[in-house]
């Protein structure tokens, strides 16, 4: 007898040979081909799997188990996609926005077709997979057009992954960073302990409401202006983002994204030629603040106007990105206008001495540094620390990155 999908032979009793429905060697059916070729495209049989079972299905823990028993002959092939859809968190992450606003909706299946794609799934196939699922659910969202893809887009050229002239490097050194018991207005949560940071790049100033809106396609922000600071974004907008524009200059994304689990993939560091746009660390962030400084203020040990923007001349709003004085180092409102997002989880700082430190291994909130237009000066200061949900958003809130 020969299968019809592996072409192996083998030989034996006629009647036993006829009954048989896997053979020995890859486990398909061997008399039928007719049913694995009609699910060798993918999206075909996440459309039969939702015409038999429904929505709950394709979103459900018994995925898998339902594909095996429904699409026994189905290629090997499909059956790893389809087992990577679960796998990957593809349909977790779809789940769990079911009654989530639209924005939330639209960011979840962007979400969910990189997981799918990172799981190494081609782009278009994840997409196929995703969108079909969507449309199990009713969403409306449509489907981005082929040519608006990273994947069809030709990847710069090598000379195109330099530094941005709006990036100043950040030579490493070491600090000590918190505050000392004698700065007024200090809290207990900025222990002051040493730390040493290698060198990076950090853009001048804020992600802006124009840059933002280039690669995301769209603005949240509550005070409209392109030059003004993009706000009432989350920390994960701002993962999002770092990582799109990673792909929109062809460099390699720096945050692995799996659901709401994101992690750094400090393998991506180190080349300038490759690697992508990330968060400051809170370190990195006080060590770039202070440029040198050992006072409460990277101007003094009081805020005075060419500080930055607090509540007192903010005017209720926030300022054009730029428009106070640069610290030593050349970085722009780095005391007031918004807090930026940083990587780390918030927690207490450990007592001794630490290098290139990320913050806590877990936590519920996400770190925000700089102070607000909303605020008084002493949460302005350079060791003052914020924190946040990292799915909250708020006017008061954007952010900068940083390379290494």
């Amino acid at each position: 007898m020969k299968c019809v999908h592996c072409e192996m032979e083998w030989s034996g009793n006629e009647k036993i040979t006829a009954s048989i429905t896997k053979c020995p060697f890859c486990g398909e059916n061997p008399n039928e081909k007719e049913e694995k070729t009609s699910y060798e495209n993918t999206k075909d049989a996440l459309v039969a799997i939702y015409k038999k079972f429904g929505a709950d299905v394709l979103l459900g823990e018994k995925l898998k188990s339902y594909f095996s028993d429904f699409m026994p002959s189905a290629s090997k092939s499909i059956k790893k996609l389809v087992n990577s859809v679960y796998d990957s968190g593809a349909s977790k992450i779809l789940k769990q926005n079911i009654n989530s606003s639209q924005e939330d909706k639209e960011r979840a299946v962007k979400i969910a077709v990189r997981n799918l794609t990172e799981d190494f799934v081609m782009p278009e196939i994840a997409e196929n997979i995703i969108f079909e699922f969507i449309g199990a659910l009713g969403w409306q969202i449509e489907k981005p057009k082929p040519e608006q893809t990273v994947t069809t887009s030709p990847s710069p050229s090598p000379s195109s992954h330099k530094i941005p002239a709006n990036f100043v490097h950040i030579k490493g050194g070491t600090f000590m960073m918190g505050s000392p018991e004698n700065e007024p207005d200090r809290l207990d949560v900025e222990t002051q302990h040493q730390v040493t940071v290698s060198s990076f790049y950090m853009c001048k100033f804020t992600v802006t409401q124009k840059e933002y809106r280039e690669v995301m396609e769209k603005n949240p922000s509550g005070f409209k202006g392109d030059n003004l600071p993009v706000e009432n974004v989350s920390w994960f907008d701002a993962i999002e983002y770092c990582n799109m524009l990673s792909q929109k200059e062809g460099l390699n994304p720096v945050y692995i994204i799996k659901g709401t689990t994101v992690t750094w993939n400090r393998k991506v560091n180190g080349s300038l030629e490759t690697s992508g746009y990330r968060l400051p660390t809170e370190a990195e962030w006080e060590y770039a603040c202070r440029a040198g400084t050992t006072t409460a203020y990277n101007t003094g040990s009081n805020f005075n106007d060419n500080t930055g923007w607090f509540y007192s001349n903010s005017g209720n709003s926030t300022h054009s990105v730029g428009q106070k004085p640069a610290n030593a180092y050349g970085l722009f409102d780095m005391h007031g206008n918004v807090y930026e997002w940083c990587w780390d989880w918030y927690g207490n700082y450990p007592s001794g001495a630490q290098t290139d430190p990320m913050g806590a291994v877990s936590g519920t909130h996400r770190v925000a540094r700089c102070g607000c237009w909303l605020i008084s000066a002493e949460f302005t200061r350079s060791a003052a620390r914020g924190y946040g949900s990292p799915d909250g958003r708020n006017i008061h809130v954007g952010f900068r990155v940083v390379r290494s």
